[in-house]
């Protein structure tokens, strides 16, 4: 019986080492980020020091698609008046992605399905190098808009999306005949 209970605690042991290791990797990570984030913010520039830092974290691929969205200039910041929400939007390969950098969350399917492992995907990388470089695209909408670009963002497309200035309209239109 003994060595019932002592394999379930060296069990129990186990799984809690390898949680706070994961969780060590995960801090680990998101120092490094952050850091090479503060030293480029300083320098004025990104430069193959911190390539190389962030690659030795995230690996090669995900670092080069994060630069080749800052370059493509790809990432979008909105800012809602007069509330003064801000949405990041990093445009990826399949669709538009919310991208949550106080909680390093990402909308994308490689976030939902790393995220306990760690993970960091590149649309988040993306953002963060782009707001220390200030190469972002700004847009400044009105609240009323929020709530309807957002219902977009969450939105998986199965077909095309109207436009926003389309949905801007239906919400007009949505307004007016709830004030009649």
């Amino acid at each position: 019986m003994k060595s019932v209970e002592n394999s379930a605690k060296l069990r129990l042991k186990e799984s809690l080492v390898n949680k706070a290791l994961l969780e060590m990797r995960k801090t680990s990570k998101a120092d490094t980020l952050i850091g090479v984030c503060q030293a480029i913010r300083a320098e004025g520039t990104i430069s193959d020091t911190h390539i190389g830092l962030l690659e030795a974290s995230f690996g090669a691929e995900r670092v080069q698609k994060a630069l080749e969205a800052l370059k493509e200039s790809r990432i979008k910041k909105y800012v809602f008046q007069p509330s003064k929400r801000i949405v990041w939007i990093v445009v990826g390969k399949e669709r538009d992605y919310l991208v949550m950098p106080l909680i390093d969350y990402c909308s994308c399917d490689d976030f939902y399905y790393q995220f306990d492992h760690g993970h960091v995907c590149y649309h988040i990388i993306a953002q963060k190098l782009a707001e220390a470089t200030d190469q972002f695209d700004l847009y400044e909408d009105e609240d009323k808009l929020y709530d309807v670009l957002i219902q977009e963002w969450k939105t998986i497309p199965d077909e095309p999306q109207p436009s926003k200035k389309k949905k801007l309209e239906q919400t007009e239109q949505a307004d007016a005949e709830d004030t009649v």
